[in-house]
Order: structure tokens, then sequence, then C-alpha cells
């Protein structure tokens, strides 16, 4: 090389226009070229994948309508639909996205950024009620929300709030999202059975963090004051669970904050620490920890927890088990699951309201006709499952 090419090539912007050309090269190569050669892995649907958003006879469907509506209220500027393979995506909103997904998609809703969760993975993970109530008011599901309200897909009379079509369709378009991996998002979302035992000991460190974190996560459905009557409450079916009528064992709190309630609008907590989990359980202990005593009164009366017994054997074993151990099988086949009665004790008057009227929204029947007699039984057994031995209170 002659000193006057020498002298060229080590001049600075020489330097650095061959690395400018050379990095372009590379990030073409990198995240241009080699995606899209790759893209034909995700780009045969399954057999069964057809047009989503048209009936049979090519007419748009309530899909099709619900998801017009979700580009025409702009939710794409805040939500993406988009798993990306990168950052532990797949382990937080399920499957990474596959290019034969979006295949009917025009435009697509892949979104803005992401300022709420994604959603290319919201088929089965809440109920049709959460979503109601979350487009009515963001902040009766998810308290700490910046979503806006959309109350004018809603309807308000004396008889209560009614969804429009517009909101109906809304959310059936988001219980189609990723409703080809509902399944695994399912497994992911709904963890199955636990077992806890050995609640940490109680501080009243946790105990504040407890109630910060019950703001945060649970007043919009089951209240402040945990009494159920949030401000998601009108739109609940099973209704959030009253917290003043029952006692919780901390174990019991910390199971079902895993597990969620599959079939109701209680989701699973599973992604919050351990920590916080113990926290949220002990003030939700606290909430009902009064109610244990008088709760456990009708057990004392061995004649009346005799008859209980058989009345339970005629009319509950078969869904709530054993002793008050639901089987696995019912667990898998009733959503939400019916209650285990080892775990956990109701206020009387309670349990004679759900006798009489049952749970709407659940598999749970009203038994309004059985003899009084018979409820006041059912009752005294009903208390009599509680281990107590078990779960002693600690002062």
């Amino acid at each position: 090389m002659s000193n006057e090419k020498a002298v060229v090539a080590e001049k600075p912007m020489f330097v650095l226009t061959v690395a400018g050309l050379g990095f372009f090269l590379l990030s073409f190569v990198g995240m241009g070229l080699g995606p899209w050669l790759g893209l034909e892995l995700g780009m045969e649907p399954p057999e069964e994948f057809v047009n989503p958003y048209e009936d049979e006879a090519g007419e748009i469907n309530a899909i099709g309508r619900g998801r017009k509506v979700y580009i025409r209220e702009a939710c794409w500027h805040c939500h993406s639909q988009f798993v990306r393979p990168v950052a532990n995506e797949e382990f937080r909103y399920g499957p990474v996205s596959q290019a034969w997904e979006y295949m009917y998609d025009v435009p697509n809703t892949f979104g803005t950024r992401r300022i709420g969760p994604d959603l290319a993975r919201e088929a089965g993970r809440r109920s049709d009620d959460w979503h109601f109530a979350h487009l009515w008011n963001p902040r009766s599901t998810v308290p700490a929300s910046i979503m806006p309200k959309y109350k004018w897909l809603f309807t308000e009379s004396a008889d209560g709030i009614e969804p429009t079509q517009d909101a109906q369709d809304l959310v059936a378009y988001l219980q189609y999202l990723g409703i080809n991996f509902k399944q695994d998002v399912r497994r992911q979302v709904w963890p199955e059975r636990v077992v806890v035992s050995g609640a940490p000991v109680t501080t009243p460190e946790a105990g504040r963090r407890g109630e910060e974190l019950f703001n945060k996560y649970c007043t919009g459905c089951h209240g402040e004051s945990g009494n159920g009557q949030g401000m998601a409450s009108p739109f609940l079916k099973p209704s959030a669970a009253d917290l003043t009528t029952r006692y919780l064992p901390r174990e019991e709190v910390f199971r079902i904050l895993f597990m969620g309630s599959e079939g109701s609008s209680m989701p699973s907590f599973s992604e919050l620490t351990e920590k916080d989990l113990w926290a949220i359980s002990q003030h939700v202990h606290y909430i009902g920890r009064d109610v244990r005593a008088e709760a456990l009164k009708p057990a004392a009366n061995a004649q009346l927890v005799a008859r209980g017994r058989e009345v339970y054997d005629r009319s509950c074993k078969s869904c709530h088990g054993e002793d008050g151990l639901v089987p696995e099988i019912m667990e898998k086949a009733l959503k939400p699951a019916p209650k285990h009665f080892r775990d956990r004790v109701y206020q009387p008057a309670y349990v004679r309201k759900v006798i009489d009227e049952g749970r709407p929204g659940t598999t749970m029947a009203s038994f309004a006709h059985l003899p009084s007699e018979d409820k006041d039984a059912l009752v005294a057994y009903l208390a009599s499952l509680f281990d107590a031995d078990k779960y002693k209170e600690k002062p």
C-alpha cells in the first residue's frame, strides 16, 4: 500500500464510514433479513384455522364486530398484541406469537407501545364479568389502573348497569385473542391445587405491607373493608367474597391467592413474591379473624352435628366430598370449584343465606326446600368440619 493510501485509511472519517456501513449491514442481516428468512417457521396455520371474524355465510360475527370496536376505541394505542421471543415474555404472557395468527388481521392491531398488558393471549385469562367491570370502570378491578372509563359502552337504569351490544362484542373479541393457545395459557394462569403449610410469624410490618397490597389489588372487587362490595360488584357473578363473614387461615388465603378461582373473577396472583403473598394473607386473615368464635359455636351441639351429617350426605357430599374435602374430579369439572370446609369456617347467618339462595354464577343451587331444622343441623355440621386443631389461633 502506498503512503497516500495508508494515510487515507487512517483518517477518522474513513474509519467511521466503514464502521457505519459494517454496523448497518450487520443490523440489516440480524434484524431484517434473519427474521424474514425465519418467518416461514410460523406461517403454516393449523388445518382448522379459518377466518375468525366471519360466520359460515361470510357475514361478520361478534368477534369481528368486537375487533372493529377495539380499533374504534383506540385500545391498540396502549395494548399490544404481539408476544416477543425476548425478555421472558413467554413466561409472562404465554406462547410466542406466530405469523399465521395475524393472516386475517387487516389492519393489524400490533399496537404502538405497551402501556397496558399485552392482549395476544387474553382468551380465558379473566371472566366476561371481569372484563365488563373493567371497561365500565378500570379502577373497579385494577385499583391502580390508568385506563380511561368506557361508560358509553353501557346503559344505566334503575335495574342496574347493562353492557351494550358493542361491549358484548368487544369482550367476545378479547376472549378470542390467543384462543388457539388457550390451554397453554390456562396451565400458566391457573396453577393446579397446591398444599400450603407453615405460615410465617405475623409481624406489624407484614400487616402494613399486606394492607397496602390489598388496597392496590383487591379493593375494587372486595371493597375497602373486605365486605365484597367493591366498585366491580354490580357485574360479578359469582360475587366477590365477603371476607367479613368467614374465618380464613393464612395458609388458605395464600392458596387462593396463588391459584385464583377459575370460573370467577378472582385471578391468580402467583406472579407476586412469596413474601408479598404472605403479607396479603395476613391482612385478609385479620379481616375475618373475629368470626372464628361465632362460626364454631354451632359445632358444640353434638346432636345437631350428627343430624347435619345425614343432611350433608344426602344433599352436599356429591360436590363437597367426604368430610368437606372436595374430590379432585369435582375440582376439575366445576368452575369455580366447590369449597373445602376443612380449611375455612363461615358465620352461621351466611351459611343459612347460601343454603336458601345458592350462589349465582356457580353450581351451588338453592336448598330453600329443606326444613328449617335440617338447615340448622347443616350449619352445625359444616362448622364441625373445620380443622380447628390444625389451625390453632395464635395470640
